[in-house]
């Protein structure tokens, strides 16, 4: 039986994991990331599934807000794969699905900004594991829970909703991630 670690906030956590269950897959699922290294200390997952977080905003100045934004939205996506990655088979599955707004209106927001990250949190978390082949997309907010299972699953979503996948050569693919990592890992400076 596949099992799948379903974690994030907000309206769509069960939908999406009720669509998953629905293929006979075995789902846990997550809806704090202070619960989340309890939660799967011990298990092994065959796919992750991570929705964005909720979270509330809180008053202060829109410096102040747009930080708690990313902090705890976008940016404890990292930490919550940080601790996922050890519990993943060799052969997962992830998709990390965008969505994550930002609820404060008056906050500015830069949807190409947060889908970038989500594409750079994709390419740490193939890096981390190369050369092997953890296989990982990402779906835009558009996609249903029936077109996260499905492609879960193997199959092709209903609606794109904007999905990247690593493509081409594994073998080359592998070996590029293996390199970059080694590279990143071993810069003595990096400047942002």
């Amino acid at each position: 039986m596949t099992t799948v670690l379903v974690t994030g906030g907000g309206e769509r956590l069960a939908e999406v994991a009720e669509a998953i269950r629905a293929t006979g897959a075995e789902t846990t699922v997550v809806d704090t990331l202070d619960r989340l290294g309890e939660a799967v200390r011990g298990t092994t997952f065959d796919a992750y599934v991570q929705l964005p977080v909720a979270m509330t905003p809180r008053s202060g100045s829109l410096v102040s807000r747009v930080e708690q934004f990313l902090s705890e939205g976008l940016l404890s996506r990292f930490r919550a794969a940080e601790t996922v990655l050890p519990v993943l088979s060799d052969s997962a599955t992830v998709i990390l699905v965008g969505g994550q707004t930002n609820v404060d209106t008056d906050a500015p927001d830069d949807q190409e900004a947060r889908t970038a990250l989500m594409r750079v949190l994709a390419h740490a978390l193939r890096a981390e594991r190369a050369p092997g082949h953890l296989r990982v997309r990402t779906a835009g907010p558009g996609w249903s829970g029936a077109d996260i299972a499905a492609a879960l699953s193997g199959g092709a979503p209903g609606g794109d909703g904007g999905a990247t996948e690593q493509g081409g050569d594994r073998q080359a693919i592998g070996k590029a991630y293996a390199d970059w990592r080694a590279e990143v890992l071993g810069l003595a400076r990096v400047e942002f």
